[in-house]
């Protein structure tokens, strides 16, 4: 019946707020309240807001979306989780779109008190532009996680993508830009989110291979 459906997820998905939602949560909205003491959010002009969005505020993506397979490093976890009782890629799935989810609300609230501030710049181009790079760079830690089973690693990848775009500009990273909004192009940020939403599905089949091989 679809409402046991709904009773069934409803109770997965108050287990995972707990399990896969909570740390990474609290972890995120550390550093977005750290963020402020490093660099100011007020008066800043669209380059300045930029550079504040895309090369501080995107970093909660990693956080936020990088660890989402954590709670299968317990053995105990990792065998309810691959029962029947559930779809493990629904419960990704619900893990995925919540940290999604949390991760716009925190852009918004972020870009929002930066315009109370009086910092100028194109509120809803930047938000987008900002999960853009955000959800890219989590979806890659992801994949990362995924076929490596190393949460270490799954930081590792993105962040090294972030220092060599960060290094050497766009000459090497081309559409994939990171920090396009602060060149004023807003072009890259389709192709970060296509590629992120890639990044996704690949680390979902990823884990659905590896199931299939226990």
């Amino acid at each position: 019946m679809p409402e046991s459906i709904w009773v069934k997820y409803a109770a997965v998905l108050k287990v995972n707020l707990r399990l896969a939602w909570l740390n990474p949560a609290l972890m995120a909205a550390g550093w977005l309240f750290l963020t402020p003491l490093i660099f100011s959010i007020g008066n800043l002009d669209q380059a300045g807001s930029a550079l504040v969005l895309e090369q501080f505020v995107s970093l909660a993506g990693v956080m936020l979306i990088t660890p989402l397979f954590l709670p299968e490093q317990d053995k105990e976890i990792r065998e309810l989780i691959e029962s029947k009782y559930t779809d493990s890629t629904g419960i990704y799935l619900l893990r995925i779109l919540l940290a999604a989810l949390t991760l716009l609300v925190y852009i918004c609230v972020f870009a929002g008190t930066m315009l109370a501030l009086d910092s100028e710049f194109e509120g809803l181009a930047y938000i987008a532009g900002t999960f853009a790079t955000a959800f890219f760079m989590g979806s890659l830690g992801l994949l990362a996680y995924a076929v490596s089973n190393q949460v270490t690693i799954g930081y590792l990848i993105p962040l090294g993508w972030y220092l060599f775009n960060l290094f050497t500009g766009s000459k090497y990273v081309q559409k994939l830009d990171l920090f396009s909004l602060a060149k004023g192009s807003f072009e890259e940020k389709y192709g970060l989110l296509a590629v992120g939403f890639c990044f996704v599905v690949a680390a979902l089949l990823v884990k659905k291979m590896q199931r299939s091989r226990r």
